[in-house]
């Protein structure tokens, strides 16, 4: 995949619609003055041309910069075939005055998009706009790389890492060649410049102080709305002046969107409050001024930034905020940003930074403090990123991690050792699938026909589990069935004993509806839990069914299938979990689009799925991208029931697509590690004696093992968990899925590792060294395998 990467140099510096470096618009002042951007809102396509030209025009006269928000998609409604005569008006003024106005386009709700959607949210502004302004992007220096934003949003709450999520915001992100616009970059960095005030037209003229700044703090964006401009351009004209003449009495420095950036970076030190800094703690000040300065160079050059603040102190006060005081006496509370409860400000929020590492695509709050406790400069913590004024750490590669994954699976998935190949089925499959049979009659109950779910031998004495799943009593219909097409015993036998099976599962009766149990005994029947689990019975369903396709175990699937009542537990298209104390939905959980496929058998066909419902865009990207989202939101994604889609029901297109994912993933992790992956949920032969394992997005390390520990969910890295496992039924399923170089070698480790010499495929291998987990072999796994080894045999045919 070609990239036009390009690099870029201190902040944001050029707008879409102005120069890349253009001049201040007035010149640097006092120290005290404070920097802002006016930013004209309300802008709309009903808006006389004449009186905004006027109220524009009144600013320049004056010197004060001005930057109007336009959405140009209400324009493009309103004007779809030729360019509005108020953007025509605009996109001049722009053009002539570059150093004093600019078009900056609205994007609403920008900032609560993941960043992927973020930069193609900005790919479609940019394609409106040279819609709506032929030539006006070309005329632009640099238009594809550095794009101005405004989000039009006033909420101040910040989010729990400490972002703003309203304000204007600047944005710089990559360019890439039109055909490839599926494959942008997310941004490369997300300045944010508060919007900490939105005025009316009588409001603007009358509060437009030095006052209102000193509540709003530097760096700040104000918005003043037009919507209600005088039509007369005299009128507008006066309202201008009277604006413009309060901003140069109040000696504030306006600028513009996309230079307010670059003028607080340059300026950062020169105001104590609103500013991402560093703040020093000390047990007390060197003696003389030579010591103090010597002592602060130290730290600049320890921290890489010239924003830095010795102070003393570091009481923590009642309402949690720190009290500071620099050498020369002044105070300082940092803490939760805003005013205190006796009125005084409090600079934050602050990061202890002897506490907290950056991570990966972090992006900061534009006032954040980091606090450092240090006896001695020289312990000062360099793992923080230098601070530029504005957002403590620029990205240098992608930021979205769902994105970043779709690219790196891509290229993976390039690799030769994962291009297809002609599957086999050879003797010593055969011997696997004899050997995966072996477990299903050794450990038959004869009363039901039903099989120990786990078995175990240490020292030549067996250890069982008696309970079964509706899970597992699915896996051991579609293993037997599968036994059927590898002819690993008479056809006559097996479906005699599906149908005691089928004959002796129980079924609760709950009103209206009727349903299999969570749990019951394999010996007898008998039910070990009530309840309803709507991922195993979709499990149960589709084995049923498929039994239902061959003629001998028609009517038994039939009157198993009849006996079930489950239109009561379905609400809004998603059926319900019944547990001990409550009903949950069964949505958000990787069976959910499992149940879609199997459901419409049962006569509901009015189903929804988490990944159907994700997989919506304009590109295959797009889609995917939203599907690792949700996939992200669920939770940690194994291999079933994902292949067991494949084996029994044929692709979703949503299935492909994670299945592309997901072996891509597990390449690049044996790219980068060494490590053979083959993930799933497993039984082990040690306590927590369950676990969950696959590809987990949300988290720090992409590979994980989830087990409960007491009432705890612990997650820990595959890599260097000791319940690291190598899935065998996992192994199996993805040379069955996907026959390539890789996945053989997979299912060779498994076939010189996890057989169990007369009984049966082990449930897996730890990670640490591949060891078997020995005398342990479960249902579930050799049941799968089974269905892996047959689904592979009709592939040969």
């Amino acid at each position: 995949m070609s990239w036009k990467r390009r690099e870029f140099l201190g902040l944001a510096s050029g707008g879409l619609l102005s120069t890349t470096w253009p001049a201040l618009a007035q010149p640097q002042q006092a120290e005290g003055i404070r920097a802002f951007s006016i930013l004209l809102t309300g802008v709309h396509p009903s808006l006389p041309v004449n009186a905004l030209g006027s109220l524009i025009f009144a600013f320049l006269s004056q010197g004060v910069a001005l930057s109007v928000e336009v959405a140009f998609g209400d324009f493009a409604k309103h004007t779809p075939d030729r360019t509005h005569p108020l953007l025509a008006m605009l996109s001049d003024t722009a053009s002539q005055n570059r150093t004093f106005v600019e078009i900056v386009p609205a994007s609403r709700n920008l900032m609560r998009q993941t960043g992927y959607f973020k930069a193609r949210s900005l790919w479609g502004l940019r394609s409106q706009i040279d819609q709506q302004l032929p030539g006006a992007m070309a005329a632009a220096a640099q238009p594809a790389h550095f794009s101005t934003v405004s989000t039009n949003e006033l909420e101040g709450e910040l989010r729990q890492d400490g972002l703003r999520t309203g304000g204007c915001t600047t944005v710089i992100y990559d360019a890439v060649e039109a055909a490839e616009r599926e494959a942008l970059l997310g941004p490369a960095a997300v300045l944010m410049l508060p919007l900490k005030a939105r005025l009316d037209l009588r409001s603007a003229q009358e509060k437009m102080t030095s006052g209102l700044f000193s509540k709003l703090g530097d760096g700040t964006v104000l918005a003043v709305d037009v919507a209600e401009l005088p039509i007369d351009p005299a009128r507008a004209y006066e309202v201008g002046q009277r604006i413009a003449a309060s901003v140069n009495r109040a000696r504030l420095s306006g600028y513009l969107l996309s230079v307010l950036p670059r003028e607080i970076y340059k300026r950062c030190c020169a105001f104590l409050p609103n500013h991402s800094r560093h703040y020093v703690i000390l047990p007390e000040f060197p003696g003389s001024a030579e010591g103090y300065n010597g002592l602060l160079d130290q730290a600049r050059t320890r921290l890489g930034t010239d924003c830095v603040t010795l102070v003393r102190g570091g009481e923590r006060r009642a309402d949690g905020a720190f009290l500071v005081e620099t050498r020369d006496g002044e105070q300082h509370r940092l803490g939760a940003p805003g005013l205190g409860p006796d009125g005084e400000p409090i600079e934050g929020p602050i990061f202890l930074a002897d506490d907290v590492a950056p991570q990966r695509g972090d992006v900061r709050h534009p006032d954040a403090v980091f606090v450092h406790k240090a006896q001695t400069v020289s312990r000062l913590s360099a793992k923080v990123p230098a601070a530029n004024g504005i957002c403590l750490n620029y990205p240098t590669g992608i930021v979205d991690p769902a994105h970043e994954l779709l690219l790196e699976a891509r290229d993976t998935l390039r690799d030769s050792s994962l291009s297809p190949e002609a599957p086999v089925f050879d003797a010593a499959m055969m011997a696997d699938a004899e050997l995966a049979y072996s477990y299903l009659e050794q450990a038959e109950m004869n009363a039901t026909g039903l099989a120990l779910t786990v078995r175990k031998q240490i020292n030549g004495k067996s250890f069982n589990n008696s309970e079964i799943t509706m899970w597992d009593v699915g896996s051991l219909i579609l293993g037997l069935l599968a036994a059927v097409e590898l002819e690993l015993a008479p056809a006559d036998r097996i479906y005699r004993r599906i149908k005691k099976i089928m004959a002796s599962l129980p079924v609760i009766q709950d009103g209206d509806a009727a349903y299999p149990p969570t749990l019951i005994n394999v010996r007898d029947a008998s039910i070990e839990r009530r309840g309803f689990d709507a991922c195993d019975f979709a499990r149960l369903t589709s084995a049923v069914t498929r039994a239902a396709q061959h003629t001998a175990l028609a009517d038994a699937s039939s009157q198993l299938m009849g006996k079930w009542q489950i239109a009561g537990l379905m609400q809004g298209g998603v059926l319900n979990n019944i547990l001990k104390t409550r009903i949950q939905s069964s949505y958000l959980s990787h069976c959910a689009h499992y149940q879609t496929r199997v459901l419409p058998a049962l006569g509901q066909s009015e189903t929804r799925s988490p990944y159907r419902e994700a997989f919506a865009g304009e590109t295959v990207a797009d889609r995917t991208v939203n599907l690792l989202y949700t996939v992200d939101k669920i939770g940690i994604l194994p291999t079933e029931p994902l292949l067991l889609e494949y084996v029994e029901l044929g692709p979703s297109a949503e299935c492909a697509v994670l299945t592309d994912v997901f072996l891509g993933a597990m390449k690049h992790h044996f790219d980068q590690t060494g490590q053979l992956l083959a993930p799933s949920e497993t039984p082990i032969d040690t306590a927590p004696w369950f676990v969950y394992q696959g590809f987990d997005l949300g988290h720090e390390t992409r590979w994980n093992v989830s087990y409960r520990k007491g009432r705890e969910v612990v997650f820990e890295p595959v890599a260097s968990s000791p319940y690291g496992i190598f899935s065998t039924k996992a192994a199996y399923l993805w040379y069955a899925v996907r026959p390539c170089r890789h996945t053989r070698k997979m299912l060779d480790m498994a076939q010189e590792h996890a057989r169990i010499d007369g009984f049966g495929m082990s449930s897996g291998l730890f990670l640490d060294g591949y060891a078997q987990m020995k005398n342990h072999a479960d249902l579930n796994t050799n049941g799968i395998v089974l269905q892996a080894l047959a689904h592979l045999k009709s592939r040969t045919r």
